[in-house]
C-alpha cells in the first residue's frame, strides 16, 4: 500500500493507520473505476462516517489540529 495512514487523518495533523482502501470517486458499478481507481486510504472512522455523508451530498466540515476548519 503507497498510503499507510489514513489521509483525512492526515489533513488533520493526526496519524491513523488506514484500513480501507477507499474509492475516490464513487463507482457505482463501472468495473474500471472499481478496479482501476483513483484510490484513497482511510480509516474505518472517516470511511464509515466522514466519506459516506459527503457522498450524501451533507456538508462536512473537517478541522484540523489547531481547531481551525481545513
Amino acid at each position: 500500500m503507497s498510503e499507510p495512514l489514513c489521509r483525512m487523518c492526515l489533513e488533520a495533523e493526526d496519524v491513523t493507520v488506514a484500513t480501507i482502501c477507499d474509492h475516490i470517486t464513487p463507482h457505482k458499478g463501472d468495473l474500471d473505476l472499481f478496479y482501476n481507481g483513483p484510490f484513497q486510504s482511510l480509516c474505518k472512522y472517516h470511511h464509515d462516517s466522514t466519506k459516506h455523508k459527503e457522498e450524501s451530498g451533507k456538508v462536512v466540515v473537517r478541522y484540523g489540529a489547531d481547531g481551525w476548519p481545513l
